[in-house]
């Protein structure tokens, strides 16, 4: 009897392991089948490639091995060695993913955030490959979005950004090639010799349709944060050696510059105290504080949230920002914090 039952048991687990099998072939099937859709339907078919998919059977997450974006960077291509996507919802009105890329590299290896001059400021050219990390989670009934973009480079700082918008109908319109015409848009626009619109008319008028469909998303809050791996204190070193003059009769050229460096760090404070568009004094002080000792490389963390009292209009945002910026800190609640 115990005999039977262990080879019963034996049999049910075979099955279900082999059954499994079966269902991840299918289910990898499936999973390329609309990822290359996707790609035709996006004209971008010829420029993406992997070596592997795998996909649960249950569905909601697939792994691609080895993509290859060709001519991502201009000439050059961007390797990546895994992109997992988890939690995948793809309805009409709800849409949610969390799609994370490891090892991004360019053909030699590299980070090709090595080619950003923002980062090769510090003094490094030949980085360690980046991870990237994308969530979305839109509802149109309640026409609403969360968005956060994780970029996390090694040897020079971590970047996050989360996003909670509404209003958010505009962009699946925008998606889905459906937004409305321009208000922009001239009644009498030149013409061209055929009667066509003059070239370059129709790419300012997706400009334009892009612009109003981002004016009519609201920002309900907002999150950015920086973590610093070796960046500013590398920058740091930099300034001091290259930027800061010493004199041999003034003693140790160390000593020197480290004297400049404390001086002009605490002029920027003066000037941050000053100039920081936050009408509470107290704040003000607070959040200059806090971002001196980022930039001074005593903090490794600094973090900015947008807390608007409602939500407000992107095209709101703008026209503050061109009309009157003073009024853009009121607006926005801006917070500085560590």
């Amino acid at each position: 009897m115990e005999r039977n039952l262990m080879l019963a048991g034996g049999g049910v687990l075979a099955a279900l392991v082999v059954g499994w099998v079966v269902l991840g072939q299918v289910a990898d099937g499936k999973a390329e089948a609309a990822i290359v859709q996707a790609l035709d339907e996006h004209g971008m078919r010829d420029q993406v490639s992997w070596k592997a998919v795998s996909a649960s059977p249950f569905g909601g997450s697939v792994r691609l091995d080895e993509v290859v974006l060709a001519g991502a960077l201009g000439n050059a291509d961007v390797r990546i060695a895994r992109v997992d996507i988890d939690d995948f919802v793809d309805e009409p009105r709800r849409k949610r993913a969390e799609v994370q890329m490891h090892g991004v590299t360019t053909g030699d290896g590299f980070s090709p955030l090595g080619e950003v001059e923002f980062v090769r400021a510090s003094g490094r050219a030949q980085l360690p490959p980046a991870r990237l990390t994308m969530q979305w989670h839109m509802d149109l009934d309640d026409d609403a979005m969360a968005v956060a973009v994780e970029i996390e480079q090694p040897e020079v700082m971590t970047a996050r950004l989360d996003l909670a918008l509404e209003r958010v109908g505009a962009l699946a319109r925008l998606a889905e090639g459906g937004t409305t015409p321009s208000a922009f848009a001239l009644q009498d626009r030149p013409r061209g010799r055929r009667g066509g619109p003059m070239p370059g008319a129709m790419g300012m008028g997706m400009v334009f349709g892009l612009l109003e469909s981002i004016g009519e998303v609201r920002l309900k809050h907002l999150e950015a944060a920086l973590r610093d791996d070796g960046y500013v204190k590398r920058s740091i070193a930099l300034h001091k050696r290259y930027a800061i003059a010493v004199s041999p009769a003034d003693g140790k050229a160390a000593a020197q510059r480290d004297a400049r460096f404390k001086a002009d760090i605490e002029g920027a404070q003066r000037d941050c105290e000053k100039d920081l568009p936050v009408a509470d004094v107290g704040e003000r002080k607070k959040a200059c504080a806090t971002l001196i000792e980022f930039i001074s490389g005593e903090e490794a963390h600094i973090r900015l949230t947008l807390n608007p009292q409602r939500p407000v209009a992107f095209s709101e945002v703008f026209e503050q920002a061109m009309k009157a910026p003073a009024r853009l800190a009121p607006l926005l609640r801006p917070e500085i914090g560590s």
